[in-house]
């Protein structure tokens, strides 16, 4: 290479012709950049060629060729255990009263601490547990229940009200911040409470209530009671001298109105004067009598017309026949006439759970359900309505809607089917805070006309939603 640059250059050098200096310096600066490049891919050659590698790849192992993923077995997922739920570790002592006071019901809530708990339970024992069981659980809830029986009296509007039994159940989270638990489930010591329910039914919504509350354990002089009725509340202290816990409704809570049944013009009866209509026939028959035997009544026809239209009077008010005609209901085709109709009565279904005595509630829902719909309703409403869980808190319905989609004539009746959409929201409420529940229901109605009301008779739910 390097000669025939030499080479190369000698001859740029000796040839005759005219030089351009600049031309032939940017002609060298060239050749020795490729002059360079050539030296340098030789020396790198000859170095990889004299220089020996510090270790031997010959006997290296070969990697093993790749499994095709269709040969290769998939393992079988195994599901994880569901996570447990987490807990609010508690500081400090809880001794909380919640007093709930609905249109026909009282309920009073207690919430205590587990180191409270034990203590009251079991004052000689010095080792807390860490955890408890659900047998430990189960054990505690009896004996608390035993000992709790007398705690709590209620009074409403002067009246004492029945005896109640207390129940006892746990509670994760902290009052006013409960926290659902599984079935079941090892709670730690540090994250549970004790919780007490007394639930009193009332006839009608209390103007005053008044709580006798005995539960003064390990010698508490006070607890916080906070009162919670429809949407507002407030709070007052109870104390171990007068034991006792007051409130005034003030009209600040009212039942929710029933709506109005819907109704239509019935037939009216037909009376039958029929001791006129006999009175009519005889005196006919008299007439033509004395007409076609050609005889003269004594002192003219007229005292004898008299007497007659008397006695016709007389005999069409005594003798008279009623007879019934049948249903005369209006037809519905449209939407909004059998809207009109619809949303009261299921508004009223609703309404009927406010009551907690089954005949009352059997008393509302008949307004609106007859046959034997009403035990089907019943049955699955108060279902729905029943908060899940030992407690049983029931749902107290805020909002109601419906709509009709479809209307179609009932084949063997003068009533019609309504194919509808309707939703319920309303809340749930215990131990200090409250959740929000929703029901949707798409349905198909069979309402038909008695005694000149609308009611509901038969029931085909096609979609549930819950939230």
């Amino acid at each position: 290479m390097a000669q025939a640059l030499g080479a190369v250059i000698h001859l740029l050098m000796s040839a005759r012709m005219p030089l351009h200096l600049p031309l032939l310096r940017s002609c060298n600066l060239v050749m020795l950049a490729i002059a360079c490049l050539f030296a340098s891919a030789a020396v790198a050659q000859v170095q990889i060629d004299r220089v020996a590698l510090p270790f031997d790849l010959s006997n290296a192992p070969q990697p093993a060729p790749a499994t095709p993923p269709a040969a290769t077995a998939a393992a079988p997922a195994t599901a994880a255990p569901p996570a447990p739920t987490a807990g609010v570790v508690l500081t400090g002592h809880v001794a909380q009263i919640y007093l709930y006071v609905e249109p026909y019901q009282t309920r009073v809530e207690a919430l205590f601490d587990m180191q409270a708990v034990f203590k009251w339970l079991t004052p000689d024992e010095t080792n807390l547990p860490q955890t408890l069981t659900p047998e430990k659980q189960a054990q505690i809830i009896a004996d608390a229940e035993k000992l709790a029986a007398d705690w709590c009296s209620l009074t409403t509007n002067e009246s004492r009200q029945p005896y109640v039994p207390p129940a006892a159940f746990f509670v994760k989270g902290k009052p006013g911040a409960t926290i659902p638990m599984q079935e079941k489930e090892e709670l730690a010591f540090d994250q549970c409470m004790l919780g007490f329910v007394w639930q009193f039914t009332t006839n009608e919504t209390p103007d005053q209530v008044e709580v006798m509350w005995k539960g003064w354990i390990n010698d508490l002089k006070e607890m916080p009671v906070t009162v919670l009725f429809g949407t507002q509340s407030e709070k007052i202290i109870a104390n171990s001298v007068t034991k006792r816990i007051h409130w005034m409704n003030k009209g600040r809570l009212r039942p929710s109105p029933l709506a109005p049944v819907p109704t239509f013009d019935p037939a009216q009866p037909i009376r039958v004067p029929v001791g006129g209509i006999v009175w009519i026939i005889a005196g006919l028959a008299f007439y033509w009598y004395i007409w076609h035997r050609d005889y003269r009544l004594p002192g003219g026809g007229l005292p004898y017309f008299g007497v007659w239209l008397f006695g016709l009077v007389l005999f069409s008010k005594l003798l008279t026949i009623t007879l019934q005609r049948g249903e005369s209901a209006p037809i519905i085709t449209q939407t909004a006439e059998a809207q009109k109709i619809v949303a009261p009565l299921l508004r009223n279904v609703y309404r009927a759970f406010d009551h907690r005595i089954e005949s009352r509630v059997y008393d509302v829902l008949a307004r609106s359900v007859d046959g034997e719909l009403l035990r089907k309703l019943y049955l699955e409403t108060i279902t729905a309505l029943t908060l899940d869980g030992r407690e049983g808190t029931r749902v107290l319905i805020t909002d109601f809607e419906a709509t009709v989609d479809k209307v179609s004539p009932h084949p063997e009746s003068g009533g019609f089917i309504a194919e509808c959409t309707w939703s319920v929201l309303g809340n749930v409420g215990h131990w200090g805070h409250a959740h929000p529940r929703y029901n949707g229901y798409k349905a198909k109605l069979t309402v038909q006309p008695m005694k000149g009301e609308w009611k509901l008779t038969a029931l085909d739910v096609q979609e549930v939603r819950r939230k």
